[in-house]
C-alpha cells in the first residue's frame, strides 16, 4: 500500500510540474501554425534595356541606395543630348518672337499705320506658340532626363535579395519586375488562431513567438491587430455559373483560422528571421496595458 502511495505521489508531482510548464498554454491562446512574414518589394524598372552593371549576388543584404543592377544607358543619353538641343532652339524662337512682338508694339505705339492691329495681334500669338513650345521641349527634355536616372536600379530600402535570376546581358522591361527584396525593417508574425479562441484576445496582447527555427529561443511581441475576415470557401461558380455549396456535416464543425498579427518587439542577435518559416505563437490575453517584463520561456518541444 506504502508503494501505491509513493508512486501516486511521484505521479502527481510529476503532473503538477508538467501542467506549471505548460500553464500559459493551457489558460491562453496558443498555436503551432505561424509565419514569418515581412514586407517584400517588387523592384520593377521603369526603362527597357540590356543589363550592363549586375554587382549584387543571390542572398546578398544591400543597405538603402545599393546599386542592384544598371540597364545600358547610352540609347536614353542620346535621346537626353536630342532633347537639350531641341530646347535651346526653343529658348531662342522665344527670344526672337519676344523681341519681333515688342518691335511691332513700339511701332503701333508710334501711330503711323506702318503696323495694323491685326499684324501685332498675329505676333503675339507666334510669341504665345513659341512659349508653349518651350515648354513642351522643357518637359521632354525633363523625361529624357528622368529615363537616364531610371536606367541605375537602386535599393529603396534595407532588405535581402531574393531569388535572383538576373544575369549581365539580360533584357529589362519596363514596368515588369526584375527581383524581390525583402524589407529588414518590416518583419512581422501571423498566427493563425482557431476562431474559438480569438474572443478575449485584443490589440497590445503580449505574445510569445518560438520560431521552428530557434526552438529555444522566445521572442516578445504585442497582438498588432486581428483579421476582420476570411475568404469563403463555398458560393464559388461551379457548373453552369451556379454556387458551389459543399456539403455540412453538423456533426463536425471545423474552427475557422484568423489571421492574428503579430509585432515583434526585440530580436535577439544571432536570429535570422526568413519569410515563410514556422513558428508558435502564444497570446497572453488580458495583458495589453500591462508592461511585460516578466519573462516567459520558449513553447515547450512538444507543442511546437
Amino acid at each position: 500500500m506504502r508503494r501505491w502511495l509513493i508512486s501516486g505521489a511521484i505521479l502527481l508531482a510529476a503532473a503538477v510540474a508538467v501542467l506549471a510548464m505548460y500553464w500559459d498554454y493551457v489558460v491562453n491562446p496558443w498555436t503551432r501554425d505561424g509565419q514569418v512574414r515581412a514586407q517584400v518589394i517588387q523592384i520593377t524598372p521603369r526603362v527597357s534595356g540590356p543589363i550592363v552593371n549586375l554587382p549584387i549576388v543571390d542572398n546578398q543584404r544591400v543597405k538603402k541606395g545599393t546599386v542592384l543592377f544598371e540597364i545600358d544607358p547610352r540609347t536614353f543619353q542620346a535621346a537626353l543630348m536630342q532633347a537639350k538641343a531641341d530646347l535651346a532652339v526653343s529658348r531662342i524662337k522665344v527670344a526672337n518672337a519676344q523681341t519681333e512682338e515688342r518691335r511691332y508694339r513700339d511701332a503701333s505705339k508710334k501711330g503711323s499705320g506702318a503696323v495694323s492691329k491685326v499684324d501685332l495681334e498675329l505676333k503675339i500669338d507666334e510669341r504665345r506658340a513659341a512659349e508653349a513650345q518651350l515648354e513642351g521641349r522643357q518637359a521632354q527634355e525633363e523625361s529624357a532626363r528622368l529615363d537616364v536616372a531610371f536606367t541605375q536600379m537602386s535599393a529603396p530600402v534595407d532588405g535581402y535579395v531574393t531569388n535572383l535570376n538576373l544575369r549581365l546581358g539580360d533584357q529589362a522591361v519596363a514596368n515588369q519586375p526584375a527581383l524581390a527584396l525583402v524589407d529588414v525593417n518590416s518583419y512581422w508574425v501571423h498566427g493563425f488562431f482557431r476562431e474559438t479562441v480569438i474572443g478575449n484576445m485584443q490589440a497590445g496582447d503580449r505574445a510569445i513567438v518560438t520560431l521552428m527555427t530557434y526552438p529555444h529561443i522566445p521572442l516578445e511581441g504585442r497582438v498588432e491587430s486581428l483579421g476582420w475576415g476570411i475568404a469563403q470557401q463555398d458560393g464559388v461558380a461551379g457548373d453552369d455559373l451556379l454556387p458551389q455549396i459543399s456539403p455540412t456535416f453538423e456533426w463536425i464543425r471545423l474552427a475557422q483560422r484568423v489571421p492574428v498579427r503579430i509585432l515583434l518587439l526585440d530580436v535577439p542577435d544571432g536570429v535570422a528571421l526568413r519569410v515563410g518559416t514556422t513558428a508558435s505563437v502564444l497570446v497572453l490575453t488580458g495583458t495589453a496595458d500591462q508592461d511585460g517584463d516578466d519573462p516567459v520561456a520558449a513553447a515547450p518541444r512538444s507543442l511546437q
